[in-house]
């Protein structure tokens, strides 16, 4: 078996055995603030720009969501229409209970398979106030090479 079919089947394993852990009960995810659906995003070959998506839920309604990515030695894009953030595929809210994804094109600069930890942070308001709110999330992006 190639290195890379392995490093894939390891990583549908995985995200196979944390996926009830990553999406919780609904009666978790109905008190909480937004929060990506699982800590996994899909697997990209290294040094080949690739969009991946990353999905949100949340407790509570939220709005004007800003989302941004790093990793290292990895370079994150962004939507043309949103240059430095990324923000949900409708607009920039996201509904308590709502499913919604955002995406960013990322190039990770690895000479070998490897899991990657990024971190995803969100800004964001409740949608009454203008007070800003910033939480980050740490994801892991596979690297196949």
């Amino acid at each position: 078996m190639s290195k890379t079919r392995r490093l894939a089947t390891i990583v549908a394993t995985v995200a196979a055995g944390l996926a009830p852990v990553a999406t919780g009960t609904p009666a978790a995810a109905s008190g909480g603030g937004p929060h990506p659906l699982m800590s996994w995003v899909q697997a990209v070959e290294a040094h080949e720009p690739t969009w991946v998506d990353i999905y949100w839920r949340t407790g509570r309604k939220i709005c004007d969501a800003q989302v941004q990515v790093a990793g290292r030695k990895v370079d994150v894009g962004y939507p043309s229409n949103t240059g430095a953030y990324t923000s949900f595929s409708r607009d920039d809210s996201l509904r308590s209970g709502e499913l919604d994804r955002t995406a960013v094109n990322v190039t990770a600069h690895y000479g070998r398979s490897a899991f990657v930890p990024l971190e995803a942070t969100m800004t964001y308001t409740n949608c009454v106030s203008d007070e800003v709110k910033v939480k980050s999330f740490p994801l892991t992006l596979p690297v196949l090479s």
